[in-house]
Parts: C-alpha cells; sequence; structure tokens
C-alpha cells in the first residue's frame, strides 16, 4: 500500500502527517510505531467503512495472527486521535467484527 504525503485532517484538532509517520494533535507531535502506522494508514484508505479484522490482519504480519494482536496498534491509535479514548468517536469497534475510522471527505473538510 503506498503511503501518502503531507498531512491529512482526522478532525478540528488532529492531523495524520504521512511524512513523518505519525499524528499532530494540536500543537504535539506522537510518533507511531512502523505497523500501528501501517494499520492506521490502511483504516484511512478505507475510512468510512467497516474494516474487518481479517483485513487489518494482512497489514504489517507475515504470519497468521489473532484479534488480540490488534489491540495494542488500535490502543495507540486511539490514544493519539481521540480526545478520550476510552470513549472513541473516531476509530469505533464494530459488532460485525471490525474497526470503522469516521473521516470526513477532503471536500468536506475545506
Amino acid at each position: 500500500m503506498e503511503l501518502s504525503h503531507g498531512r491529512q485532517p482526522i478532525h478540528a484538532h488532529c492531523w495524520i502527517d504521512w511524512d513523518q509517520q505519525g499524528i499532530w494533535r494540536d500543537q504535539e507531535f506522537v510518533s507511531l510505531p512502523w505497523r500501528t502506522f501501517q494499520l492506521l494508514a490502511y483504516l484511512v484508505h478505507h475510512a468510512n467503512q467497516v474494516v474487518p479484522h481479517i483485513m487489518l490482519f494482512t497489514v504489517g504480519w507475515d504470519e497468521p495472527r489473532t484479534r488480540w494482536d490488534l489491540q495494542p496498534h488500535i490502543h495507540r491509535i486511539r490514544l493519539a486521535i481521540e480526545p478520550d479514548p476510552h470513549h472513541p468517536q473516531w476509530l469505533v469497534t464494530r459488532r460485525e467484527g471490525g474497526y470503522l475510522l469516521h473521516l470526513k471527505s477532503w471536500s468536506q473538510q475545506a
């Protein structure tokens, strides 16, 4: 998967920095580990869609994984982008067995 360049807003106080592979939250930069950033990039490229766990297992791992392998990465993403990571608004778990990243389109951001 090819990563984008520059910055992309997630919400009013949070941007993905594709070049530095992290998140800007207000004026603070949060660096993300490589695999976590790869998972975030996949979620961004599938924004506003429920992404099944099975699809996320294919991102960054060569060997088979389980849902529990995703948990630390999802937690890091939520710590970086959510105002309250314990009550997520932007990256939510779906009972269908996946995650949904709410992201406005570029036209809605302008």
